[in-house]
């Protein structure tokens, strides 16, 4: 007995005791029942159709993803990998883990798949073109339910390669910054290329590829240097670029510094010490290093570690003359000295 005709036959049980008790109640208590009867309760509640429930189709969903790395997970290569998805389908009589699959890659008619409960599929298109994809699921009534999922596949291209450097002219010294960020490909994104560098120009590359877009680097001797980016695809093709750079002689730095009283009493002086005026001929920065008291060629003892800073103070706790020595330091370690005298005289009472 199906499940209707179970509601039915209870709905006119139900109906025929009601009836029963009613004319019960009439008759204990002498009462006429005019207008009811039996029939009238039950006239609707007793009424029997054989009627078999219907079985509904399946809801058929089909979900993709790929390989590729890229947030578009519609669109590909020839090289590409989709993975078709139909386990999110459901049906009302069979359970999702029964229903079973299967694809039709072209929507051609052909299916390239058997029914199957594993419900997804790998696949690469050989062609490019806009695909649409058919997806037919079974339940285990026979009921088939399709759906259709649309797929962008093009020809891979090669990327473009382009880098940025800074400085463009500088010393063995100088530490180069190269940055390879406006490189771009039309398939993939930029976070799935790959580089790598030739730093001068011999076809050699001195960097292994790496996904990251920057580089430093400092060339050992002076020249002017041909230096190669190479961009590669997940697909293994890749595109060339080139700058030329000069690196020159490195030019010693030139070393200045004034002295200027800013306290003085009877225990000590200070002094300001400044080397603002000191710079590097190549545009690089310099590190500072003092001697307030140097005594001579004897004298390897430093008032101060290496600054960055152009200025420092001296303090100084007795009276005479003293021999400042400053030392200026450029990227290439090229070290430039210069000296300067300083009375002190302290104020006594």
């Amino acid at each position: 007995m199906t499940k209707l005709k179970k509601i039915f036959a209870i709905r006119s049980i139900v109906g025929m005791l009601l009836s029963i008790a009613i004319s019960t109640q009439v008759q204990a208590y002498g009462m006429l029942a005019t207008g009811y009867s039996s029939s009238s309760f039950s006239n609707t509640s007793t009424y029997e159709e054989d009627y078999d429930e219907e079985n509904l189709p399946p809801t058929a969903v089909i979900k993709v993803r790929n390989d590729s790395g890229n947030k578009d997970q519609y669109s590909g290569t020839t090289k590409t990998v989709f993975i078709f998805d139909g386990g999110s389908s459901r049906d009302y009589e069979t359970p999702s883990s029964l229903l079973e699959v299967r694809f039709d890659f072209e929507n051609d008619g052909k299916v390239d798949t058997y029914f199957s409960i594993t419900k997804f599929e790998k696949h690469t298109f050989d062609t490019p073109g806009l695909k649409t994809v058919r997806m037919e699921v079974l339940d285990r009534e026979g009921n088939v339910s399709e759906a259709f999922t649309y797929i962008n596949v093009v020809e891979n291209t090669a990327p473009e390669a382009h880098f940025t450097v800074e400085p463009k002219i500088g010393t063995p010294g100088t530490q180069f910054q190269f940055n390879a960020k406006l490189s771009n490909d039309s398939q993939y994104n930029e976070n799935l290329l790959k580089y790598r560098w030739d730093f001068d120009g011999n076809g050699k590359f001195d960097t292994k590829y790496s996904s990251n877009e920057l580089l430093k680097h400092q060339f050992d001797t002076p020249g002017l240097r041909k230096v190669i980016l190479e961009v590669r695809d997940p697909e293994g093709l890749s595109a060339y670029y080139y700058q030329m750079i000069m690196v020159k002689e490195n030019t010693p730095s030139i070393a200045s510094f004034t002295i200027t009283q800013r306290d003085n009493d009877e225990t000590k002086a200070i002094m300001k010490m400044d080397a603002s005026d000191s710079y590097d001929p190549d545009g690089g920065r310099l590190k500072y290093r003092w001697d307030f008291n140097y005594t001579g060629k004897n004298d390897i003892q430093f008032s101060t570690s290496w600054y960055n800073s152009s200025q420092a103070y001296a303090h100084f706790y007795k009276s005479g003359e003293y021999l400042v020595k400053l030392l200026t330091k450029d990227q290439d370690n090229a070290i430039t000295t210069t000296f300067g005298k300083i009375h002190i005289n302290l104020v006594t009472e």
